[in-house]
């Protein structure tokens, strides 16, 4: 079967749990971390590199950009999403409820290959786009001084 936009094939299902298991392995190492990242909803995350930059995609439909916090402390970026639940009408009765609704906060370490300096952000039919350029490694200048 021919790969839509020129993608390679995928390894989403040996990556997921390879990230499954760091998490898992990063709350044992750190308590702190395992209630980083909770809420009621989740977010589907891809990550994926081009020769310039690393980028993370999070699937929020439905969800406003004014109701979306992306923040960042050195190389962690937090994301945080408030979807509000908006019944049709006062006197609605669910036969089927299947979509979530509620707070998300989700913790990503960024790796430092990463420049953290110009990090941004899009938003675009339900999905937030990281785009994390690439730092480059630079020569640093070692000056001599002098004896006292």
């Amino acid at each position: 079967m021919p790969h839509s936009g020129g993608r390679k094939p995928s390894f989403a299902g040996q990556y997921n749990r390879h990230l499954d298991e760091m998490r898992s392995l990063m709350r044992t190492l750190d308590p702190r971390l395992a209630a980083e990242d909770e809420g009621s909803l989740s977010a589907a995350m891809d990550i994926y590199e081009t020769d310039r930059d690393l980028v993370l995609e999070f699937d929020l439909p439905g969800i406003s950009p004014e109701n979306i916090s992306l923040t960042q402390r050195g190389m962690v970026c937090v994301i945080q999403v408030e979807k509000m639940s908006e019944p049709p009408c006062d006197q609605v009765r669910y036969l089927c409820l299947e979509r979530h609704f509620g707070r998300l906060r989700r913790t990503v370490r960024l790796p430092d290959l990463v420049d953290p300096t110009h990090i941004h952000a899009e938003y675009s039919r339900g999905v937030l786009r990281i785009i994390c350029p690439k730092g480059r490694e630079r020569r640093i200048l070692i000056k001599e001084l002098a004896r006292e």
